[in-house]
């Protein structure tokens, strides 16, 4: 996990712990073992007196649940159980129960507690199953009447990104649970999976889209340009739309501010508002345009941030919008991870998709002012024009860069990332975000970040003297490598 100070804790429970409590619920594992609350949910007694009722009744095993007497022999099998569970409608295997030979709850045979029995799990899924699994739920029960024994709980939740191969070097197998038994997808079954998969890609970038231009309007372009991420994740999490939920979602903006470095002194103001599945939390609750900040928290872990970018220069008759490229760098960096912070809390879990859109300032923000321009013939619609926008050119711009200036709001970047890596690495959240900002500005004539490096890494050269110093400490306390700093610096 990252390191205290720079992780994201909610309400002091860690990333695993909402991912837990989510609404993973195996409803009809939990109705055939008599359970009123859920499996992760219940007391260690309540899950052990309804694993012995189920022997009493002799409950059998099922599409969804699966009865082990030991522990795995070797990890592929283990794996094959896991993968097969997330390949069809998700599972729960039960180890420390007999079935006898006869697929049902026979009797107890309490297993001898692992060392590191999750630690062992999330080993074995990760570097056994391709690709990694969103969600594994790991749970294990004493036994009252002999310490050092008890039950041990695996529950995969179905997966959106079937199909998952079991990797077994130099091959890959796609086990599926069907009925009581665990048998292999074909080479047909698995073309289908991908292609499904490839479907769900494409709805969740629509969304994404979708996101944006909804909350673009409500972003004052009157002299500002912004720019903006949305994020979907593979597994929607679920807030409740209640009236203690504003100032949850303002609580955690507030905190996200505190946590991250080079807050601008414009955005320690906000508001928070109701919207349809949604909460808005804005920089200017007095306008009904933001003018530093705009965030869009939906209850399912979806979202959007906003901030505004640069400064207007002046000359002659000419007028640019300077955007600083380690400042702008920097901007998507923080937006990501107030998406991760509300993601998690939401309980969303899985990969996500982020899209990220760099939008120019505009003369004025009147709606009804648009141009066509040689870019409105990939769409078919006019674009606005706006104030051209230059990356690093402070001075008066020459006629080529005005030339090639960004005018228009560009196409959305995009990129796909796991969630829980990222939540739970400040690194992964940097190359993360260095992805998406390569992308995007390769739009500007830029062939690569300044600020955030492939490995993870931020270059203090790129750091102004005065940020150095807030960079350094959160860089630091994050276990985030941090490069030597050079002479020259900016």
């Amino acid at each position: 996990m990252v390191q205290a100070g720079c992780h994201y804790l909610v309400d002091t429970r860690s990333v695993q712990d909402y991912l837990a409590a989510m609404a993973a619920r195996f409803l009809r594992v939990e109705q055939a073992l008599a359970l009123t609350t859920g499996l992760f949910d219940a007391t260690g007694d309540e899950v052990w007196q309804a694993v012995q009722r189920a022997i009493s009744l002799q409950t059998p095993e099922a599409a969804d649940l699966e009865f082990k007497s030991q522990w795995w022999d070797n990890t592929k099998e283990f794996a094959k159980d896991c993968a097969a569970f997330a390949n069809a409608t998700g599972g729960v295997l039960i180890y420390g129960v007999n079935d006898d030979g006869r697929d049902v709850a026979a009797g107890l045979s309490p297993v001898n507690q692992l060392d590191d029995f999750e630690e062992r799990v999330q080993s074995i899924t990760a570097s056994r199953i391709a690709p990694k699994l969103p969600q594994v739920h790991v749970r294990w029960v004493p036994n009252p009447d002999s310490p050092g024994t008890g039950i041990g709980i695996v529950a995969i939740p179905r997966s959106p990104n079937s199909p998952h191969a079991v990797v077994n070097q130099p091959q890959l197998s796609y086990p599926v649970r069907r009925s009581t038994m665990t048998v292999y997808l074909s080479e047909s079954e698995v073309a289908d999976r991908y292609r499904n998969r490839l479907e769900m890609a494409r709805s969740d970038q629509d969304r994404a889209q979708e996101i944006i231009e909804l909350a673009r309007p409500a972003l004052a372009r009157a002299g500002n340009a912004w720019v903006a991420v949305a994020f979907i994740p593979s597994l929607p999490g679920e807030l409740p739309l209640s009236a203690a939920e504003p100032d949850a979602a303002l609580d955690l903006v507030y905190r996200w501010q505190g946590e991250m470095p080079l807050e601008p002194a414009q955005h320690r103001s906000l508001d928070a508002r109701v919207r349809r599945k949604r909460i808005v939390v804005t920089s200017d609750p007095s306008s009904p345009v933001s003018h530093y900040q705009h965030h869009e928290l939906w209850l399912d872990g979806s979202g959007f941030a906003a901030a505004a970018v640069g400064s207007l220069k002046r000359a002659r008759t000419l007028q640019w919008t300077n955007v600083e490229q380690p400042e702008l760098e920097f901007a998507i960096l923080r937006l990501v991870d107030l998406l991760v912070k509300h993601a998690v809390r939401a309980g969303a879990a899985g990969d996500g998709i982020f899209v990220a859109q760099l939008l120019p300032a505009w003369e004025d923000d009147s709606l009804d002012v648009s141009v066509s321009t040689p870019d409105s013939t990939r769409t078919g619609q006019a674009i606005r024009a706006g104030i051209p926008l230059l990356i690093d050119v402070s001075r008066t711009p020459d006629e080529s860069e005005l030339a090639h200036a960004r005018r228009v709001d560009g196409e959305s970047v995009q990129v796909t990332a796991p969630l829980d890596a990222i939540a739970e690495s400040a690194q992964e959240l940097v190359m993360t975000v260095r992805r998406l900002t390569v992308d995007m500005l390769a739009e500007d004539g830029m062939s690569d970040s300044t600020l955030l490096t492939a490995a993870g890494q931020i270059d203090s050269l790129q750091l102004r003297q005065a940020w150095l110093r807030e960079v350094e400490a959160w860089a630091n306390e994050c276990g985030i490598p941090l490069l030597e700093r050079r002479s020259g610096h900016r």
